[in-house]
């Protein structure tokens, strides 16, 4: 094919161009192929946008194409990996791109004023970095003047696994190893034994990774370093037989590409006269973006390396990325030193999950563009448009309900049951069905203990400034069905805070009553609401802070830490 020699460049203002991605059939305004608009002393022809993808392919063939962008250079990937389809890569070669270093194109930033040196905690994300000192505060206003960089920082392996992390499979003797690399070119391995210098016993995984256009809208499918950018590739292995109660080391990665250090995990116990000891919490976040996470964090990693955690329980509002894909890449970094010793099972919340639009691409498989959205709910698009696919391609969980949405297991003494309230649960839909069906199931004297999880309140006795009905459709669904077959605790999280309650149904202490207990204060900004007094109510406070249980099949017993000072704050005893 003959090129014309004539150059073109395209423009591309404010990423116009590269934000369109698979949106990119953009019409601004509703108007003929071409149109006068009248204005004062005249009138403008205005000519209607044409498909992007017919616009650069019509530019490939008559002309040398340059593209120069007013975003960074994780727009122009975009440009090179969704809106130039393969055919046009392969047949155009010949494109040049060019990106803007402008102020903006960030994915962390701290503010310096009197400060005389500044520390950054580096992660891994696969790419090259800089750091960059612009003199005013920034809002992305252009208003801003740079003084001076960093050379580029590269990461000494791009390849080198990150983001470990653990969960327990559908037997006592499996469980799941995670991470994630830059490349899937070879077969993820687990290489595990039981001593660390002599790893006897090697797995293969599997790997998956997501993108912009498996979510399912706004920021979430939008390329930029402050939407989303490439999460590199999960790699999972499956490991079985492993004997219970038993420690076991392990390190991941390839012989290619490099292997992660040697990490340890102690499987559950088979015997449920043994004891067991889990953390759990809700509401983490982010550090430092998220006050309280970092203390939590630390306190919660001080007790994995001292204590002989079984396991730990984050419900919901993991890492509040909402749709900035980084901040993924940042918690999982966070929660390694945890995640990789003990199973890191978490439940889905509204901010992984809550979106309008784009339901075809809802992991879950609920039906409607939006999901659940009853009208007195008040599901909004708090994930950011991810609707759980990052949840899903990075947690796992057993396979008895429908994946990290509703699911269940066993810990020693203690089942537990994982359900969602951003997912239908009305007398009758599929998850009250299958709740009804596992308490049904539940050997209790095998598993006497019975605790349900789920991320949204049944009970909260602080006075929020808006109607929240959903804590009365808990109540009138879900409580009678958990009071039917004796659950003894409720664990939840959503707002930000501490509160425990007398054992209780329909409002009411009773002996044989369900314990309703909120951990919402993991780290997120904590909430200053009042409280109504509710008789119910036996112990309430707004500080951060984490939550540990201990259980044999006699006894249970559940602490409530501050993490200013890790002591206890609050504390009962359960006995069969």
């Amino acid at each position: 094919m003959a090129i014309n020699q004539k150059k073109l460049l395209i423009l591309d203002i404010d990423g116009t161009l590269i934000f369109a991605e698979e949106k990119a059939k953009l019409i601004h305004m509703q108007i003929e192929q071409r149109h006068h608009f009248e204005l004062d002393g005249g009138s403008i022809l205005v000519w209607k946008r044409p498909n992007i993808d017919e616009f650069l392919e019509w530019c490939f063939e008559h002309y040398d194409v340059g593209i120069w962008s007013a975003s960074g250079s994780e727009y122009v990937h975009s440009v090179l990996t969704h809106i130039i389809a393969d055919h046009l890569r392969s047949k155009y070669k010949h494109a040049s791109f060019l990106f803007s270093s402008g102020a903006c194109d960030y994915v962390g930033y701290a503010y310096v004023q009197n400060h005389t040196s500044v520390s950054w905690e580096m992660i891994n994300l696969r790419r090259p970095l800089e750091f960059r000192y612009y003199s005013r505060n920034q809002d992305c206003s252009n208003n801003y003047s740079f003084v001076v960089k960093s050379s580029v920082v590269q990461p000494l392996n791009y390849n080198e696994p990150t983001q470990i992390h653990l969960a327990y499979g559908d037997r006592i003797d499996q469980i799941f190893v995670s991470f994630v690399t830059n490349s899937n070119t070879h077969t993820p391995r687990c290489q595990y034994g039981l001593n660390p210098s002599s790893l006897e016993w090697d797995a293969n995984g599997t790997t998956i990774t997501y993108t912009a256009s498996d979510m399912c809208e706004g920021k979430a499918t939008t390329w930029g370093p402050q939407h989303f950018i490439d999460p590199g590739f999960m790699h999972t292995i499956l490991l079985n037989d492993l004997h219970p109660s038993t420690m076991y080391f392990y390190r991941v990665g390839t012989d290619e590409d490099g292997w992660s250090s040697v990490y340890s995990f102690t499987n559950r116990p088979a015997n449920e006269d043994s004891e067991v000891i889990l953390i759990a919490y809700g509401d983490m976040g982010l550090a430092p973006f998220a006050t309280g996470a970092k203390s939590t964090i630390d306190r919660v990693r001080a007790r994995v390396m001292s204590t002989n955690i079984t396991c730990l329980l984050h419900i919901g509002d993991i890492s509040y990325a909402m749709g900035i894909a980084v901040l993924w890449d940042s918690f999982m970094t966070q929660i390694e030193p945890i995640a990789s010793r003990v199973p890191y099972m978490v439940s889905i919340g509204n901010h992984e999950y809550d979106h309008v639009t784009g339901g075809d691409k809802d992991p879950s498989g609920a039906q409607g563009p939006g999901g659940f959205r009853p009208k007195w709910g008040d599901y909004g698009d708090d994930s950011g448009g991810e609707c759980a696919v990052p949840m899903v391609r990075r947690f796992h969980s057993p396979s008895n309900g429908n994946g990290l949405f509703w699911y269940s297991f066993d810990v020693g003494s203690i089942h537990f049951v994982v359900y969602s309230n951003e997912h239908d649960f009305h007398r009758g839909s599929p998850q009250y069905i299958w709740l009804e069906q596992d308490l049904q199931s539940v050997n209790r004297s095998r598993t006497p203990w019975l605790i349900t999880t789920s991320h949204r309140p049944m009970y909260s006795s602080q006075i929020i400034p808006k109607p929240y009905f959903i804590i009365l459709m808990l109540q009138l669904y879900l409580e009678p069905l958990f009071y039917k077959y004796h659950v003894d605790i409720n664990l939840y999280a959503h707002i930000h805070s501490y509160e425990r309650t007398c054992p209780m149904y329909q409002q009411r202490c009773v002996n044989d009553g369900i314990i309703q207990i909120l951990i919402g204060m993991a780290g997120q900004d904590s909430v200053s609401y009042p409280y109504t007094g509710a008789e119910w109510s036996i112990y309430h406070d707004e500080e951060y802070g984490y939550t540990q249980l201990w259980a044999n099949r006699t006894y249970l017993k559940f602490i409530y830490y501050h993490d200013v000072d890790d002591a206890i704050a609050d504390e009962f005893v359960l006995k069969k």
